[in-house]
């Protein structure tokens, strides 16, 4: 258990490259549950248990189907456990990394009915942590498909953005 802590703690420090994962599918089925627990934390003060369970679901159900298909396209598909599995890992420990400050910055936030936004440093390290993990999504499909950092870069900003407008969509939220 704490081999594949560190493992997935160097993929995030870069360190590491996905065809150091195993390919195990049960270790992708635990971290795919551990990416649905922790994005249902931090989807709970804004969207509830219920629906940010649904959504979190959703999100790496997507996400899995869009890489498989994407490294299926690329002819690549005995790629795709580990690299969901890499995918999977970095992002819950980036997710758990994140969970704090978002706490922390919804404390800051006004009491009352009217919501506000609000700039703040804990949600400047959120949105630097969430940076981060584009980084290291990006790199890991980098990494498998063989291709530049840019590409795989707007390929993960893309399907994210699909996965997010498709999430919003079904669960009756406004988009924007």
């Amino acid at each position: 258990m704490v081999s594949f802590l560190q493992l997935f703690i160097n993929l995030c420090l870069f360190r590491r490259r996905a065809q150091d994962v195993p390919r195990s599918e049960i270790l992708l089925l635990v971290t795919a549950a551990l990416a649905v627990i922790t994005s249902a934390i931090n989807a709970v003060p804004n969207a509830g248990l219920i629906r940010g369970l649904f959504m979190s679901v959703g999100q790496v159900l997507l996400f899995a189907l869009l890489i498989s298909l994407l490294l299926r396209f690329r002819s690549l598909s005995e790629r795709t456990t580990q690299t969901l599995t890499a995918m999977f890992g970095a992002t819950t420990l980036l997710q758990l990394l994140a969970l704090p400050f978002f706490g922390w910055h919804e404390r800051l936030l006004p009491e009352g009915p009217d919501a506000v936004m609000m700039l703040t440093t804990p949600l400047l390290v959120a949105a630097g942590i969430a940076i981060w993990s584009l980084a290291v999504m990006a790199s890991i499909l980098r990494q498998a498909m063989e291709c530049g950092l840019g590409l795989a870069l707007l390929i993960i900003v893309a399907c994210q953005s699909v996965i997010m407008a498709t999430i919003m969509t079904l669960s009756g939220s406004p988009s924007g």
